[in-house]
């Protein structure tokens, strides 16, 4: 119970940013709720999509959970090599290799031995769902020219 909470938290609060920095409709994602200050709207949705979940069963939501914990855990590998290795230079001595180039390298064999074995389900919900993010991504490159900044002067959520 603890852990969907803080999840449904961060994700209203994520969905809120988003609004807030108009990759989503800032009228509805932005909101601040004025006595609470906190993304009230963004808790609704999110609750509701929670609540879809019931209507799912056991394969179908363990397919979408897999996909998307096997791309996040790629992006891991990936990120750590690229951050460290390549930008930060951090090649130099044994202990380096072993951290910033063994270890992705071990991490990323070891998801694609699990992409390998994945279900065809969570193949293609996975593939279909990051295909539409993929046209929301291409969209929002053709909609905005450069990239759109927080303004730090708006009303900001509340910490609890």
């Amino acid at each position: 119970l603890a852990s969907g909470l803080a999840s449904h938290a961060s994700v209203s609060r994520l969905l809120y940013v988003m609004g807030r920095d108009n990759v989503f409709p800032e009228r509805v994602f932005g909101y601040v709720h004025p006595k609470w200050r906190t993304p009230a709207l963004n808790v609704i949705m999110v609750g509701i999509v929670a609540l879809s979940a019931l209507f799912f069963d056991l394969v179908t939501a363990t397919a979408l959970i897999n996909f998307g914990a096997l791309v996040a855990f790629t992006f891991v590998n990936l990120s750590v090599f690229n951050h460290f290795w390549r930008r930060k230079g951090m090649n130099k001595s044994w202990k380096d290799h072993f951290h910033y180039l063994l270890m992705p390298l071990v991490g990323a064999l070891t998801v694609g031995v699990l992409w390998v074995n994945l279900e065809s389900t969570s193949l293609t919900l996975g593939l279909v769902w990051a295909s539409l993010g993929g046209a929301y991504l291409w969209y929002l490159i053709r909609r905005y020219r450069k990239v759109p900044l927080y303004d730090g002067d708006r009303t900001p959520v509340s910490e609890t």
